[in-house]
């Protein structure tokens, strides 16, 4: 039967697939075979015979003849020429000289082996299932270049450890391993250069779907090199050059962090069996120095900007909800080299009977906030009922699905038709019952919903199309749905119905197969996907997935897809015949992913909210915290801080733009900490102020000082200024300046007159941060302090708000600011804060580390968020939509999702000298300000750092602001740096 495309399927090879799954091949031997199978037993037939830990295989160099496996445990006597018999007796080997027939006397060097059964495998190089005669066969085994007795002392010890106990029998084979291992030496004649410095050689098998190869594992300052135990390949020492190794990741395997995969870039950027190296090391020391060398290697450049904040860039729709998938299962440790853990994707729709498919229509949409077994309610309850009545032994949980959405099963089912091998591997050389196999994907749709045992979701095969960009061939699978279509014209058998399986029955509304994966993926890139998407991923890889959450959602598996129960380590146990009943358990049912979110995940940005990010301006507050940072927040700070609004234009395009030196100037004695606009003169016009304790009016356009203020003795910690009428008719104004102050003082003070209004103590320790509301009635006053407190001021004595303005009281000159009837407490001092009145939303830092999040009304503390190094917090700014808030610690940086409380993008310092000291953020854009006077610049849109400013060298940035095109950089000598920004968009006020 001819293949729709003629490949090297057709060619008389030997494959690992051809063995059990995870079988060992050792070596061959050059033959010439003769056998009862062939009605002439005088038949001649030249090929090799493979010595397998299972088995033995003749694999004829004539296509026309099928290869042979003879299993082991089936053979019942080896005889060599010399009438040596090596027979079962008692589970013993015993060998003895006997007086064989003429019959079985063959010239010096052979081999003879009789034996009960025998399976032959590609007759005629067609993938079918395996044919198994049940009779007496006898094999004549004549060696052609080496010596009979060579092929014996290894066979005598595999054929030995069939009569064992399986336990015993697992061990004698890896002891056989080990042991031909040691005496492999890598032949070093291969290596790429002679130069080349070797670091590092050990023991490992190569890991592929099923199967595992034993070899050497050498590593060099250039190169990764893997020489296998055996000849399976064209070439048994396979090379990796670290130059094209563009990424590295742990694995865990059977339990055991003791994994490694490799990925590598070729030139042509097309599949290939060197593109992906995924190596099992003895245990997880060994694999740990392997994986540390490789990244210390000086050719090594890893692609990690390509993996980093990926929950952010998904939440701004910069990648594909595919891509996001993949990254976490990525994460959680799945690939697609391991078919217990294989990659899992969802079912997205319901809907697969209609002859048009509506994307835009809810009801086309399974629920993905529900486990695929919880989708029926009858089905689940009679799950639940069996759940209840369980009775498990005490170490043992009870569950509802006995197996994970995705294990090795469910993977052949449905690759049965691109990988036919996989499927022969797994099941002994057959195809599952007609039936069973995957044949349609309305019935396999209909058996998730109703089958009590089939919870299976699907694979990323399943939206692989060519026609998005993204798809670009990093894995060795084809595109556009070949895994529905029977290219190599298998006999699958005929079902029930008298209907032959051929290719996959594909919905009405896929045209053919490529539409199908094509609309698949549509469905999977929908905007109702992408709003429910997250729940998804809370069953599979969050919050959901196990202990009490899990057993809430209905999400409840068997205890052992979850890995070794914490009180039961596989190290310790004392048994190696319950390690592999456990392994087992896992490389047949699956294994759930590691657990990646213990918090909701957020969702995604909808279509709507990305494009007003894009549309609207952000409104930038120049105005800084108490701390070295600035408050860019958005238009409800500008409504917080002052009346007049300054705007950083969103950044649509990836690229943000750059920055030209402009002008610096020495404002201060010590360290700038503090920048706002002056609230009444022209944008030009900035204040400052310092550790010095000035307030200093710096005209930007001329480089120097206007005016300037002695406000006190001791440092300057937080300045917010605004703008103020004399009457509620009158166009007479002036500005006023609230400082804050080491003395514990709030200080206001009249920038028109130079005298000071006000000089009130308000905490027991240093004021950090202030703001001012201009929306609330009465206005009010919120300042931080290093006395653990966040304290509430009326200004009702002194100002009032009309139409959006302030307004002188009448009596203001002898007035004090009153305290509210609440206040806000904390373990640990405030050093600073951000609010946003319109979402009545306060974010206050602290130095043990945490972020509260507070009901700015009420004082009510709603959320408390930790950093990850519990580190104190310097700064931290709020986006105006209160959907995201930026922080950071001298060591990182962080965005945090405020409603799942997840952190989606995180940046950590390199060194001491490059510690963070300040924080820019609009919602595009992040600044941080470092120590040794560099500040760097991340395009938030595709999380990746697109400029490093070098502001002054060795002093730290201690603020940073933004005013009418410029930024300001406030360093710690005193001196202002002046940028001009230019981008594509302009940024108006």
């Amino acid at each position: 039967m001819t293949s729709r495309r003629e490949s090297a399927v057709r060619q008389h090879s030997f494959s690992l697939y051809n063995l059990s799954a995870n079988e060992i091949y050792f070596q061959d031997y050059a033959v010439i075979c003769q056998s009862t199978l062939n009605e002439d037993h005088q038949t001649k037939v030249k090929g090799r015979v493979k010595i397998c830990s299972k088995s033995l295989v003749f694999v004829p160099n004539d296509i026309r003849s099928p290869m042979i496996k003879i299993l082991y445990k089936q053979i019942s006597k080896f005889e060599d020429s010399g009438k040596n018999e090596f027979s079962l007796t008692d589970s013993t080997i015993v060998s003895s000289s006997s007086s064989s027939s003429n019959v079985n006397k063959k010239k010096s060097n052979s081999l003879i082996i009789i034996c009960s059964s025998a399976t032959l495998m590609a007759i005629n190089g067609r993938i079918e299932p395996y044919t198994t005669t049940y009779d007496t066969h006898r094999f004549y085994f004549e060696f052609v270049y080496s010596n009979v007795e060579d092929c014996l002392s290894v066979v005598g010890q595999l054929y030995r450890s069939t009569t064992l106990p399986f336990p015993e029998q697992v061990m004698m084979i890896e002891s056989i391993v080990q042991g031909r291992l040691k005496m492999l030496k890598f032949d070093f004649k291969q290596l790429k250069d002679l130069n080349e410095k070797v670091l590092f050689e050990q023991d490992a098998y190569v890991i592929k779907p099923l199967i595992k190869n034993p070899g050497k594992c050498l590593l060099t300052n250039q190169c990764c090199y893997f020489q296998a135990l055996n000849n399976i390949n064209e070439q048994q020492i396979v090379q990796y050059e670290l130059g094209t190794l563009y990424k590295i990741a742990k694995r865990r395997y059977k339990f055991h962090y003791i994994g490694c995969e490799l990925q590598f870039k070729l030139d042509d950027q097309r599949p290939s069996q060197k593109k992906i190296l995924y190596l099992v090391f003895a245990n997880q020391s060994i694999c740990s120095t392997f994986y540390d060398l490789v990244l210390t290697q000086s050719c090594v450049h890893l692609d990690l900007t390509s993996s980093e904040n990926m929950t952010l860039r998904w939440q701004q729709g910069t990648i594909s909800n595919y891509d996001y998938l993949l990254y976490l299962n990525d994460r959680g440790e799945r690939s697609f080299h391991d078919c217990s853990q294989y990659p899992v994707f969802p079912w997205v729709l319901r809907n697969y009977t209609s002859s048009n498919l509506d994307l835009n229509d809810p009801q086309s949409f399974r629920d993905l906030s529900r486990p695929i077994g919880a989708l029926n309610i009858e089905r689940l309850e009679r799950l639940k009922e069996r759940y209840t009545n369980m009775s498990l032994p005490l170490d043992h949980q009870r569950f509802l699905y006995g197996s994970f959405y995705s294990n090795p099963g469910f993977v052949v089912y449905f690759l049965c038709r691109l990988h036919p091998q996989f499927s022969l591997c797994l099941n002994g050389g057959r195809f599952d019952h007609s039936d069973r196999l995957f044949h349609s994907i309305v019935d396999t749709w209909k058996s998730v919903l109703t089958s009590d045992s089939d919870v299976k979701e699907l694979l990323p095969e399943f939206y692989m199309t060519s026609k998005f960009s993204d798809d670009a061939d990093d894995d060795e699978h084809r595109l556009d749905g070949e895994f529905l279509i029977n290219q190599f014209d298998i006999d699958f058998g005929i079902r029930h119905d008298d209907v032959r399986i051929g290719d996959v029955l594909l919905p009405p509304w896929a045209e053919n197969e490529r539409d199908f994966v094509y609309k698949m993926r549509l469905a999977l890139e929908s905007e109702h996907v992408s709003q429910h998407l997250h729940e998804w991923i809370d069953l599979i890889f969050g919050y959901k997935q196990r202990g009490d959450e899990a057993r809430c959602a209905d999400n409840l598996f068997h205890y052992l897809t979850y890995g070794v129960p914490e009180n039961h380590s596989l190290t310790e146990m004392e048994q190696y015949e319950e390690q592999l009943s456990l392994e087992t358990q896992i490389l047949e049912f699956g294994q759930v992913p590691k657990q990646l979110f213990l918090k909701p995940h957020p969702r995604k940005l909808t279509e709507q909210e990305l494009k007003n990010d894009q549309e609207q301006k952000l409104n930038v507050d120049i105005d800084q915290p108490s701390t070295p940072t600035d408050n860019i927040t958005n238009p409800m700070e500008e409504h917080l801080m002052r009346p007049r609004i300054q705007s950083l234009s969103s950044f649509e395009h990836h690229e943000l733009g750059h920055f030209e030196f402009d002008s610096v100037c020495r404002l201060h004695k010590t360290a700038v900490k503090g920048i706002v606009p002056h609230p009444s003169l022209p944008s030009t016009h900035l204040l400052t102020i310092g550790d010095d304790g000035f307030l200093r009016n710096y005209m930007v356009n001329k480089s120097k000082i206007d005016t300037f203020y002695f406000i006190s003795l001791r440092p300057l910690t937080c300045i917010k200024s605004i703008q103020v009428h004399f009457s509620i008719d009158g166009n007479e104004q002036c500005a006023l300046a609230f400082v804050g102050c080491y003395d514990h003082t709030l200080y206001i003070h009249n920038l028109q007159t130079g005298t000071s209004i006000l000089s009130q103590v308000l905490h027991d320790d240093i004021i950090t941060d202030l703001c001012i509301t201009n929306r609330s009635t009465p206005t009010l006053l919120c300042t931080s302090s290093h006395d653990a407190t966040v304290r509430f001021w009326s200004l009702e004595n002194l100002i009032f708000i009309n139409e959006d303005s302030y307004v002188f009281q009448p009596n203001y000159h002898s007035t004090a600011i009153l305290p509210m009837q609440y206040d806000i407490s904390f373990d640990s001092s405030c050093t600073c804060m951000h609010a946003l009145e319109e979402h009545c939303l306060l974010a206050v830092g602290c130095q043990d580390g945490t972020i509260n999040l507070c009901n700015f009304q009420t004082g009510e503390i709603l959320k408390q968020l930790t950093s990850p190094l519990s580190l104190p917090i310097l700064s931290l700014s709020l986006r105006s939509d209160g959907l995201f808030l930026a922080y950071i610690s001298s060591k990182a940086v962080t965005l945090v999702d405020i409603i799942s409380s997840t952190d989606v993008f995180t940046n950590t310092c390199v060194s001491d000298e490059q510690s963070f000291k300040s924080l820019f953020y609009s919602s595009q854009m992040l600044i941080l300000g470092l120590m040794n006077g560099s500040c760097d610049v991340w395009n938030l849109k595709i999380c990746e750092k697109v400029h490093t400013l070098n502001i002054n060298d060795k002093i730290s940035i201690t603020t940073i602001a933004y005013n009418d095109g410029m930024f300001f950089f406030g360093t710690d000598d005193g001196s202002v740096h002046s940028y001009v920004f230019a981008s594509r968009q302009q940024l108006s006020i």
